[in-house]
Parts: C-alpha cells; structure tokens; sequence
C-alpha cells in the first residue's frame, strides 16, 4: 500500500510489480465507497429488451478493438490544437433530441449482422 498525490489530491494505491515494471493502482478511501442501494431499473425489462441485448453481443463477439476509437479525446486534442494556434473554439452544437434507445438497440444488432455478413444481410 502506498499514497499518491494526483490532481492535487492524496490518494490510496497499491504498487506492484508486473512483467517488470511496476503497476500503480488507485484505490478508493473506505468514506469514498457509497452503497449503490437497487440498482434495478425501476422500468420492466421486455423479453425482446433481453433478447436483443443477447444478440447484439453474439453479434459483437468479433469486433475488433482497433477499428474502435476515442471521439471524445479526438474533438478535445483538435480543440486544444486549434486555440494552442491562437484560433477560435467553434460555439457548441445544439444538443440533439434523446433517442429511442429500443430503435438504436435494433440499429446496432442490424449493423453488427450487416458486418458479420460482408455488408448484406
């Protein structure tokens, strides 16, 4: 057990040594850890919620991890890049409507099936 300082706060870690080098990992103080309480929606799951979540992950079972990337880190690098460049930030996009997570569930296991089958289904 150790102590490390991150963003200016102390915090509990173990150090441990792995493949020859050594491996920080941060740990929660004991007041820092909250009873999650029913985590359960208070909304019924469908039978075709659940089935549909299980094909979606049959389905995603041979995604590879490198054709995923990180859009997020990708706009904030761009956004420092430009005002390091003495440019303007763009103003922010309207926030978009909510989507209809079932549709977007049933787009997703589309998708995985159209790639799974070369782009035809």
């Amino acid at each position: 057990m150790c102590k490390v300082a991150l963003r200016s706060r102390e915090r509990l870690s173990v150090l441990r040594p792995r493949n020859g080098i050594l491996v920080l990992h941060t740990l929660h103080w004991p007041e820092e850890i909250r009873d999650p309480g029913d985590l359960s929606s208070p909304a019924p799951t469908t039978d075709r919620e659940l089935n549909l979540a299980e094909l979606l992950m049959t389905e995603m079972a041979g995604v590879d991890i490198t054709e995923l990337h990180d859009d997020y880190a990708q706009a904030l690098n761009l956004l420092v890049d430009t005002l390091a460049a003495g440019g303007k930030a763009a103003p922010p996009r309207e926030p978009q409507p909510p989507m209809d997570l079932m549709a977007a569930l049933e787009e997703s296991v589309r998708d995985a099936q159209r790639a799974r089958n070369g782009g035809h289904m």
